[in-house]
């Protein structure tokens, strides 16, 4: 595999991706409802932990379509670039997945953060104190090791399907009905819905540090794999 290969595609990804309205929706869309957890749990004394809690749930919806999206069509709205980009130049098939993946991962983290910083700030700066500054970043990082887990997963069903809107519903499909396998089976940390049920708990900090370790391990590990069938789908798809 070749870095400066793979930084060059990720770079021009990213000026790519800069440019595309739905990034913009989706920045604008995160920055300005950063601010309602704080309007309303200090304008009517309401519990802080279950309004972002509530907030995070809501933000995560729109935020998984787009990351599933995006992920997705990485691979399936770029074939013919991949094509001229592997048969006629020093690019292999693991240097394009590789800054596919790379691009895709490090645009759902950024908008992520850029949306939880100020959100964190204003909680705190407020002095809402039904939340615990580390109750508030590990919500965050659970919200976003999920949202990066969809992104890379759309990459690797980007690989097998050729139609972006197929990929994208397979994808959100298999996020939904993981919830309910993993319900059913009370392996709760696997779980998006009971992670995403038990935010305002996190963030009052009275969920175990093993238990967050847990759900944060689990959807790296996620990310991982969902990386590793990436590389060896697209190794062996014809271009």
């Amino acid at each position: 595999m070749s870095w400066l290969a793979v930084r060059s595609i990720a770079r021009a990804e990213a000026v790519a991706i800069y440019r595309s309205w739905l990034v913009r929706i989706w920045v604008g869309f995160a920055l300005l409802t950063a601010l309602l957890p704080v309007l309303i749990a200090s304008g009517q004394e309401e519990v802080v932990s279950d309004v972002v809690g509530g907030w995070l749930a809501i933000y995560f919806v729109p935020s998984a379509i787009v990351a599933a999206v995006f992920g997705a069509g990485a691979i399936t709205q770029d074939i013919d670039v991949a094509a001229d980009s592997i048969l006629t130049r020093a690019v292999t098939r693991y240097d394009y997945v590789a800054a596919k993946l790379l691009s895709r991962v490090c645009l759902v983290a950024a908008v992520h953060v850029t949306a939880m910083l100020p959100m964190v700030f204003l909680v705190r700066r407020a002095g809402l104190d039904d939340a615990t500054t580390e109750g508030l970043i590990m919500a965050s990082l659970l919200i976003g090791v999920m949202l990066v887990f969809l992104a890379a997963l759309g990459v690797a069903a980007g690989t097998v399907l050729r139609n972006l809107a197929m990929a994208a519903v397979v994808i959100m499909v298999a996020f939904t009905s993981e919830s309910l396998i993993f319900d059913f089976l009370d392996l709760t940390f696997l779980s998006p819905t009971r992670v995403i049920g038990e935010l305002p708990e996190t963030i009052r900090g009275e969920i175990g540090a093993w238990e967050q370790a847990r759900v944060l391990l689990a959807f790296t590990v996620g990310v991982i794999l969902s990386a590793l069938a990436a590389f060896q789908v697209f190794e062996r798809r014809e271009v």
